[in-house]
């Protein structure tokens, strides 16, 4: 309905030349909204192929020390199928074992993908997650590297 009415009142003072600045108005809000406020449209979606060559780690809960049976820590175990950059193990803040895509916590045991911004998911939600939209559901930094200079 908004866009009906702001279109009218567009139309309405460009044709009346009484009110150009309310025209000008106008057509910047609809610029903005278009441009800036609606990322799918100019969005590439990662292929299967940038979404493989993500770093794969498994999720492990470890008990902590016997006499701290409250300090459990989190950790992500590189699986082989990594690069020597991702080749090291990851401590988890307890906070932070959460998908922020589906906002459950982390199962033992479970499959996660690591982002080119060193945010981590599920791999089934990142993978859902991609085929909408290239960029990490938190900051917005491309999926994979290569989609800039594609």
């Amino acid at each position: 309905m908004w866009w009906v009415l702001g279109f009218g009142w567009m139309i309405y003072s460009y044709d009346n030349h009484g009110t150009p600045l309310l025209f000008w108005l106008i057509l910047a809000f609809f610029s903005y909204r278009c441009v800036l406020c609606c990322p799918s449209y100019y969005t590439e979606l990662a292929s299967e192929a940038e979404i493989s060559s993500l770093p794969k780690y498994r999720h492990e809960v470890s008990n902590g020390d016997v006499g701290q049976p409250d300090n459990r820590a989190c950790r992500m175990i590189p699986m082989g199928t990594n690069d020597k950059d991702f080749s090291t193990e990851r401590i988890l803040r307890i906070g932070n074992v959460d998908c922020c895509i589906c906002l459950c916590r982390y199962e033992d045991g479970e499959q996660l993908l690591l982002l080119t911004c060193d945010h981590h998911f599920r791999s089934t939600c990142v993978v859902k997650w991609s085929r909408l939209k290239a960029t990490c559901s938190l900051c917005k930094v491309l999926v994979s590297p290569s989609l800039k200079s594609g």
